[in-house]
């Protein structure tokens, strides 16, 4: 037995760790928000449906990172694994759908060189074990939706279609959580916005006043400020629409230009613009637009545009694994270099729209007259 459980390591379901480890997986599944809490009613329905429609004493909605699994919901444990909700992956068979992406048969565990010196065979009594996988909307397999028996058993290709539709239910539970989630981040948003309307259109008048003799003259410049920073609001508005449109809809330079009209980008002296052509896809768009609309507030606001003599840089490039690393520097400003970046609301937004919808990486660096921020984003995911 247990030299077959070692022969078995050479399978299909131990080869596949770095998918566990995948960033963009974790980020997904982070997203979800199921690894710390109960889940939704519509996970425990489908669990007790799949006990009550397969005959089996344990089902599972199993969510796995890369470090444990966690049930957001069960029917049948018992004992501590029922009171935390989840294992170590030592004691998980869920992690192998995650691994493969495809279901898991398991017959007789106990006989199975894939499974059998899995603990949980050992420690939970798994014998036979059916799981399939829950995708997230953009497709990483977060998880498994699974029975398990306490006896061996012959799963029939029915069993198997009856889980996958059930797992589709979980799936479009995931769907509208998303949904939801970034309707409220766009209300919370906008709300931030109408607060920082005064702030942005006072910055305009002070950078214009000096600049014009007339009313009418200020008048006119000011119209056009307001008329593009009008334009730039409106990319983000239609985010459940971008979530159904395709192809590419912009450029990384025009979105740049645009979002940067309201604040003098024209005046190349105060801010430069500059970079390769990178087409920019509609949902892509609308997240990257949330973040440089934020930075370009803040450097209103505290920075390199919140005074005469400061500067705004903003450049990219093309690595060579096939992601835009764009540099954001302000200067003309002195920042404390001990300070901490700034945080709140803005920070958190930064934050879903780059790491979490657009599966970038943000870094920070301050010095006593520079403030840079560097957004490094596959060009994959700018293309979407």
């Amino acid at each position: 037995m247990k030299d077959a459980c070692v022969i078995g390591r050479e399978g299909d379901v131990y080869m596949g760790d770095s998918r566990l480890k995948d960033i963009e997986r974790l980020q997904a599944l982070a997203r979800t928000g199921l690894m710390d809490g109960p889940g939704p009613g519509a996970h425990q329905r489908a669990a007790r449906i799949a006990a009550r429609l397969l005959d089996v004493p344990v089902s599972l909605v199993s969510f796995v990172d890369d470090a444990r699994q966690y049930f957001s919901a069960h029917v049948g444990l018992e004992g501590d694994v029922a009171r935390e909700s989840g294992t170590a992956l030592s004691h998980s068979l869920c992690q192998y759908v995650v691994k493969t992406h495809e279901p898991l048969i398991v017959t007789d565990a106990r006989q199975d060189p894939r499974v059998c010196d899995n603990g949980a065979v050992r420690d939970m009594g798994v014998v036979a074990y059916l799981g399939v996988p829950i995708r997230s909307p953009d497709g990483h397999v977060l998880g498994s939706f699974c029975v398990i028996d306490r006896k061996p058993r012959d799963w029939h290709e029915d069993d198997v279609a009856h889980m996958v539709d059930m797992a589709a239910m979980i799936e479009s539970d995931l769907r509208l959580r998303e949904t939801l989630e970034e309707r409220d981040i766009i209300l919370q948003e906008m709300s931030h916005r109408v607060k920082n309307l005064f702030t942005i259109i006072n910055s305009m008048l002070r950078m214009e006043r000096s600049a014009h003799d007339t009313a009418t003259a200020l008048a006119e410049s000011m119209g056009a400020r307001l008329k593009a920073l009008s334009d730039a609001h409106e990319m983000i508005v239609p985010v459940v629409n971008a979530s159904r449109s395709t192809g590419v809809t912009t450029t990384l330079d025009a979105l740049m230009r645009k979002l940067l009209a309201p604040h003098g980008a024209e005046n190349e002296t105060r801010i430069s613009i500059s970079g390769e052509p990178v087409p920019i896809g509609a949902k892509a768009a609308v997240y990257l637009t949330l973040a440089l609309h934020e930075l370009a507030t803040n450097a209103a606001k505290y920075g390199g545009l919140s005074t005469d003599g400061g500067r705004l840089s903003i450049s990219w490039l093309r690595t060579k694994d096939d992601t835009i690393e764009v540099s954001w520097e302000e200067t003309g400003v002195d920042w404390d270099a001990d300070a901490t970046p700034r945080s709140g609301f803005g920070a958190r937004l930064l934050s879903i729209a780059v790491e979490g919808q657009l599966a970038g990486e943000i870094k920070t660096q301050i010095d006593a007259g520079r403030f840079q921020r560097k957004l490094h984003i596959p060009l994959q995911r700018l293309q979407s």
